[in-house]
């Protein structure tokens, strides 16, 4: 598959044990993350939620996936703009929007985005840059 044409794309499953041990890396001790009684009956939601930069980690496992060992990514933007609850599948996304050609490189921009329940829960963009000289 050519880096050039595949549209990158990732699954996961934010777990409450995946969700526990990234808060306990990132020092994120904000109960909605690992107390089911709080988060639904003192903050009102309907399950414990997935961290921000945990989903955005999964946008960018995706683009380091799809870069390969020589890709880097260089820029990445997003927002949060529904949340995700614990159990729930993701599937992030990428589109190829423009290939910028320079000297010893290659820029791809993406339109990023990440699905939860069959909706729009993080939307951004993104630059991964390939050599394209050994």
């Amino acid at each position: 598959m050519s880096v050039e044409t595949a549209e990158p794309s990732l699954d996961r499953l934010p777990t409450t044990v995946s969700m526990f041990r990234f808060s306990a890396v990132t020092w994120n001790a904000h109960r909605v993350h690992y107390d089911l009684d709080y988060t639904t009956t003192v903050e009102g939601h309907t399950g414990l939620l997935v961290q921000a930069y945990l989903l955005a980690s999964y946008l960018s496992q995706m683009l380091t996936a799809w870069g390969g060992p020589t890709g880097r990514i260089t820029t990445i933007s997003y927002r949060t703009r529904l949340p995700v609850h614990a159990g729930t599948p993701v599937h992030c996304w990428g589109r190829q929007i423009e290939v910028t050609d320079g000297d010893g490189f290659r820029d791809f921009d993406f339109e990023i985005g990440l699905t939860a329940d069959d909706r729009e829960a993080v939307t951004g963009t993104a630059r991964v840059r390939q050599p394209t000289t050994a």
